[in-house]
């Protein structure tokens, strides 16, 4: 046996724990040694067999090329070349199939001894390998595919957000090249500091993906709203890389805004209705309702859901509300009235109209209610106006008659009987003024329908006629009763003031006497104090002392003063009120006053507007106006001409009488101080008017009387009562 035999038969342990399939063979093909692997092989059904020991290799490779095995002859031209020193080794991946299985062996072919006699096969399995490589190659095809075929669009990007790769999807959505997308990065398409974006990104960071909606940008700045996903992976060199998928959403954002838009204004018109809107199954449950349900029941959405709609009804209109639901679902259409709880105890009344629906096979009620609680109570109040005005109407005490348009009567009451003796049935339809005005009435009874019909409310004391032709004086009311603008009939009311007109009549007849009397009791009380004037000048005429001289003159322009408001009282007619600003021309051109005037050389102008006082206060203002004036002629500077202004104002009710001058008195401040006659009689009669008397300031040469008092607008009592008569 020769060294090489013997190496071989000690490495067969060796060789039987090797799982490659090994063999020895020969220059000539056979096998000289194989072990356990190729032997447990050669049973499997194949073209390329495992050849037993003492077969020719050759002559299995020969029959596989015979049967078209293209691998066969690449074994066999591979093999001979080791054999014949052409190659120092041979190596091929080859497949086979078996019945049941499908294999991939890496064939090696060497010399096994140095004076290549034998030569060593092995056939290693690599199909896990293989397998292996032709599914990434698959996957990579497929990847490729579904890249440049793919309708979302696909970046292939590195760690910090740069593009490597993009597909024409990609391009087409956001306006750029292929090219001119690997040149920018994910700043470029969409806003990278979005808060949203920065999560997506951790949260990839963490499991390897992310999925969101986010907002791309075109080429053109426009705004984009797709959805994207990611998902990291290494490559071939172990770098990190992502793959970030988009599509545009803009028509689904575009449908959901519409969908949106729909509901917002479905739940607007819904919510606009004036009432309550409410969707109940076949049963009564609650399936849909608007905000007013709640919000005017005051049950919320949570309870309205547990509830049916007999729920809210009370108990006596449940049954009928029960029959009206089940009368919808068989005939379509329902109307009725009912009465509700609200969930605050209160009880409100609804008009519901309801009609029936089937949608997907089930049937549905959808109903509609208006709150009818103020209409309600409205027609309740109405109708008891109505009852209050009938009763008004017929048992009022003034006479009434309802006529429309045309004047013709349409109605009348009782009293309207008693005044004109016409029974109802006699005066319906006629026309009223034909009716009651009088031939010489008839031009003004007209004239009131027509300004009555015109909109206007009159009233006027006029002559009207019975049903025995008899006049009869009445009160007339004529007031228009209108309607959305247009006036549809005319109450006319009638008072019967025989009576009142008969003592008017007597109590104008007591009256004229009264004023005729009062008249020439001021005449004579004018009369007596000029006969008392007299007196005291017969005594002035007597009087030797200069002192009593003087006083005797005041008495007699105070009396005077008096007679003066008489005198006008008496020419004016008027018994209540005085034109005070008469009065005063009147006391300024008596004798006494012109003769003082004279004597201090002293000008008295006037300047007053019309105002009238009445007796209470016209006698103690020219009183106070007298004392003023004999004041200022008894302490004014004689050796000079002085010029007084006299103005009597009014200002709303305040009466102002201002006496001014220069130098109107001398030693003003002290003159005030001085307890004389005259002063204690101008405070007596400013305590009376109840007014403010100003006197002169010593500081300046232009001096001011000025007197203000409220101005009273009644008279004396004997005045009082003749006003209140008439």
């Amino acid at each position: 046996m020769t060294d090489s035999n013997k190496k071989t038969n000690a490495d067969s342990p060796l060789l039987d724990s090797l799982l490659a399939h090994v063999a020895i063979l020969d220059t000539e093909g056979t096998i000289l040694k194989s072990n356990k692997s190729w032997q447990s092989f050669n049973s499997e059904n194949t073209l390329l067999k495992r050849a037993n020991i003492g077969d020719n290799y050759f002559n299995v490779l020969q029959h596989a090329i015979e049967m078209g095995d293209d691998y066969a002859l690449k074994i066999l031209l591979g093999v001979k070349k080791v054999i014949d020193r052409e190659s120092s080794s041979f190596s091929i991946t080859y497949p086979i199939e078996t019945e049941t299985n499908s294999f991939w062996f890496k064939l090696t072919t060497r010399p096994c001894n140095t004076d290549h006699t034998q030569f060593v096969m092995i056939h290693e399995d690599v199909t896990p390998s293989m397998k292996a490589k032709y599914e990434k190659q698959e996957n990579e095809d497929r990847f490729q595919v579904k890249f440049e075929q793919s309708p979302d669009g696909i970046f292939i990007t590195d760690f910090n957000g740069n593009i490597i790769d993009a597909n024409q999807t990609a391009s087409t959505i956001l306006g750029w090249s292929r090219n001119q997308l690997k040149e920018i990065s994910m700043g470029a398409v969409t806003n990278v500091e979005d808060p949203k974006y920065r999560e997506a990104l951790k949260q990839r960071d963490k499991s390897g993906t992310y999925a969101m909606e986010l907002d791309f940008f075109d080429k053109n700045g426009n705004i984009i709203p797709t959805e994207v996903s990611s998902r990291t992976y290494r490559n071939p060199n172990g770098k990190l890389r992502a793959i970030v998928t988009f599509y545009d959403i803009s028509r689904r954002k575009e449908i959901e805004q519409d969908l949106s838009n729909t509901r917002k204004f479905t739940e607007s018109a819904l919510n606009s209705i004036p009432g309550v809107f409410i969707v109940l199954d076949r049963k009564g449950n609650f399936v849909r309702w608007n905000e007013n349900m709640v919000t005017t029941l005051g049950y919320s959405a949570e309870e309205l859901t547990k509830k049916k709609a007999t729920d809210f009804v009370i108990d006596e209109y449940k049954d009928r509300v029960q029959e009206t639901i089940q009368r919808c679902i068989e005939e379509g259409e329902v109307s009725i009235e009912t009465k509700l709880h609200a969930k605050n105890g209160h009880i409100k009344e609804y008009a519901i109209s309801a009609k029936r629906f089937v949608e997907d096979g089930k049937v549905y009620i959808v109903a509609t209610g208006i709150d009818i609680t103020k209409q309600k109570k409205i027609e309740q109040e109405k109708q008891r106006h109505q009852i209050m005005m009938q009763q008004l109407f017929d048992n009022s005490p003034v006479g009434i008659a309802i006529v429309d348009r045309d004047n013709s009567i349409q109605n009348v009451n009782s009293s309207f009987n008693d005044i004109f003796g016409y029974a109802r049935n006699e005066v319906e339809g006629n026309d009223i003024n034909e009716l009651l005005a009088p031939e010489n009435k008839k031009k003004e009874a007209k004239a009131i329908s027509l300004a009555t019909r015109n909109g206007e409310s009159l009233q006027t004391e006029t002559i009207r006629m019975n049903k025995d032709g008899e006049e009869i004086p009445v009160l007339i009311g004529s007031v228009p009763v209108e309607l959305q603008g247009e006036i549809i009939a005319i109450y006319g009311m009638y008072v019967d003031v025989s009576t009142q007109h008969n003592y008017r009549e007597k109590l104008e007849a007591a009256l004229s006497e009264k004023e005729a009397l009062l008249s020439e009791l001021h005449h004579r009380v004018k009369n007596n104090l000029a006969l008392i004037n007299s007196l005291v000048e017969l005594q002035l005429f007597d009087a030797q002392n200069a002192e009593l001289q003087m006083e005797l003159q005041n008495i007699k322009n105070r009396i005077m003063t008096i007679a003066s408001i008489h005198e006008v009282l008496y020419q004016n007619g008027n018994l209540t009120n005085i034109p005070f600003n008469t009065f005063i021309d009147e006391l300024l051109n008596q004798s006494v006053i012109e003769d003082s005037k004279t004597e201090n050389k002293v000008q008295l102008n006037t300047s007053s507007k019309s105002i009238y006082l009445n007796i209470n206060q016209s006698i103690p203002t020219g009183l106070l106006l007298n004392e003023l004036l004999s004041l200022i002629f008894a302490h004014t500077n004689k050796d000079q001409m002085s010029e007084v202004n006299i103005q009597l104002k009014q200002y709303g009710q305040n009466v102002h009488l201002v006496v001014e001058g220069n130098h109107l008195i001398q030693c003003p401040k002290e003159m005030k101080q001085n307890q004389s006659l005259h002063n204690i009689l101008i405070q007596t009669l400013v305590v009376q008017l109840n007014g403010t008397l100003l006197w002169p300031s010593p500081d300046t040469d232009y001096q001011k009387f000025e007197f203000c008092f409220t101005k009273e607008e009644g008279t004396s009592p004997a005045s009082d009562f003749l006003q209140a008569v008439e």
